[in-house]
């Protein structure tokens, strides 16, 4: 799965320490090289499935040099070793947790207009091989980093893939839905994955009301997500007082359409929340 990324010597690591993350079950932790200025970030497999997510993750990531993306430094196939850039930071995540995007949503809104933008070179297939579907979009998979507060990064790429291919393990993996079932589209729910773009387009749908808001579209016990996922709508960001502005509320909420033929192109909402960005001012 990864016999395209090329094979090297890695540096000695002289100090590993290991990271606590929130949800995730790859084991994480920021290395040191000798004689390098920079740490890394070392992605190590928690199980047998991990291997092969943490395989596909560094085949894409081997042509995928997209500056909001974060990099691979190197892989090592033969102990599933996946070295990747180090950037200090919060997850979006965190920041909605600890009331950050609700103060600032002027901030917010520039955090996913970087989201939506990236997400639609992405699915254009720019500065990658072909389009690509990132598969799972939400508020943990997005990096700010600490030396600039404006901009986010995309992370985690191991259940990806192109969107003319079939995402790793999507049988196998179809019941195993945690951490992951908020931001699920009604098809997937059924095993479809001929939709890939759409069902990212959903999923930022629920990532931006959540950042928006402080609060998930859809929320519960997993089935009580797949019951609302399947036939619930929303109320309105503006409905809960998140100081959003009303086209972008548009935007979300097309995005959480049922029918992913009737949801916008990433495109077209990263177009909304560039054009939009002015009346913060």
């Amino acid at each position: 799965m990864a016999d395209n990324v090329r094979a090297m010597k890695l540096p000695v690591i002289k100090k590993q320490e290991p990271l606590l993350v929130e949800a995730g079950v790859s084991k994480l932790a920021k290395v040191e090289f000798a004689r390098m200025p920079r740490p890394a970030l070392l992605k190590e497999p928690a199980h047998f499935w991990d291997e092969i997510f943490i395989a596909n993750e560094a085949s894409l990531l081997a042509g995928l040099t997209h500056p909001r993306i974060r990099h691979m430094l190197a892989y090592e196939a033969e102990s599933h070793r996946l070295f990747l850039e180090y950037i200090e930071g919060a997850t979006l995540h965190e920041l909605v947790k600890t009331g950050v995007t609700l103060q600032d949503p002027q901030r917010t809104h520039q955090l996913l207009r970087c989201v939506a933008e990236t997400m639609a070179d992405l699915h254009a297939g720019i500065l990658c091989d072909r389009p690509m579907v990132h598969n799972d979009l939400k508020s943990m998979n997005v990096l700010v980093p600490a030396e600039s507060p404006q901009e986010a990064r995309l992370i985690d790429f191991s259940h990806a893939y192109f969107r003319d291919s079939s995402p790793p393990l999507a049988e196998d993996k179809r019941q195993d839905r945690a951490g992951t079932a908020k931001y699920m589209a009604p098809e997937k729910w059924e095993g479809d994955h001929a939709h890939g773009c759409e069902s990212d387009v959903f999923a930022f749908g629920v990532l931006a009301y959540y950042a928006h808001t402080g609060r998930y579209p859809f929320d519960g016990e997993v089935a009580r997500i797949e019951q609302q996922v399947r036939e619930v709508t929303p109320p309105s960001p503006l409905e809960l007082r998140s100081g959003v502005l009303r086209t972008t509320v548009a935007s979300i909420m097309s995005c959480l359409e049922k029918n992913p033929s009737r949801r916008p192109s990433m495109d077209t909402v990263a177009r909304c929340y560039a054009d939009s960005a002015s009346l913060f001012r």
